[in-house]
């Protein structure tokens, strides 16, 4: 298999397949990491599980045009809530074995530390990502069994008659970011229920954030 046909084979997969892939590179980290620690090797494995959902998720972000946007939405997308559960928890679950973690280093920076930094915003892209693509599946919902029906819609973009993968992405960062939707409008009860969850997960991820923050630099003060 040549790269150009791997390219395409990754910007393909499904949701179930990029779990199932991510989590053999992270076994596989896990494995080969050529440290004695038990922590250095978990975090590297996290880490690298993480990184590899999210480039083969922006893989397809990236690649789709609006019409393609629809399409996986209904009916490749539709059917990963399943995933988008287990993988937002573990992502959010993870902040605690961090903190953990970083409570036994808080005297030094080491790389037990650096690993922990760069998991704790592997998971917040990671839920970003998550959301973006629930909130492209909301969107393009459709009441028409066949998918082929006008989508259900709740978010209102500018200028943007059907939005692709990456107008989703721009709406769940800033969202995510700010805590507003800047130039984008909710326009239904279940997307702001989704928009809800969504905001105050990121709150907590920011409340941790801040707090790990000042407790690694007091402690290398």
């Amino acid at each position: 298999m040549n790269v150009d046909s791997l390219l395409i084979t990754c910007k393909n997969l499904s949701p179930k397949h990029r779990t199932i892939v991510s989590m053999w590179l992270a076994a596989v980290v896990f494995l080969l990491t050529p440290s004695s620690i038990l922590e250095i090797r978990v975090l590297s494995a996290w880490s690298a599980g993480i990184l590899c959902f999210v480039v083969l998720a922006w893989l397809m972000i990236f690649n789709a045009s609006p019409e393609k946007t629809r399409y996986l939405s209904q009916r490749i997308e539709a059917d990963h809530l399943a995933v988008f559960l287990l993988v937002v928890c573990l992502a959010f679950s993870s902040l605690f074995a961090i903190a953990f973690v970083l409570a036994k280093h808080k005297d030094s920076f080491t790389l037990s530390v650096g690993l922990s930094i760069l998991g704790i915003f592997s998971s917040w892209v990671l839920m970003q990502t998550m959301f973006a693509l629930n909130y492209a599946s909301f969107y393009y919902r459709s009441d028409d069994l066949s998918h082929e029906g006008e989508p259900m819609g709740g978010l209102e973009f500018s200028n943007v008659e059907l939005p692709c993968y990456l107008d989703f992405l721009y709406f769940t960062f800033t969202l995510g970011m700010t805590s507003q939707t800047s130039d984008t409008q909710l326009t239904s009860s279940a997307m702001r229920r989704l928009a809800l969850g969504h905001t105050l997960m990121s709150f907590f991820f920011y409340s941790v954030v801040i707090a790990l923050t000042v407790s690694i630099i007091s402690g290398l003060l």
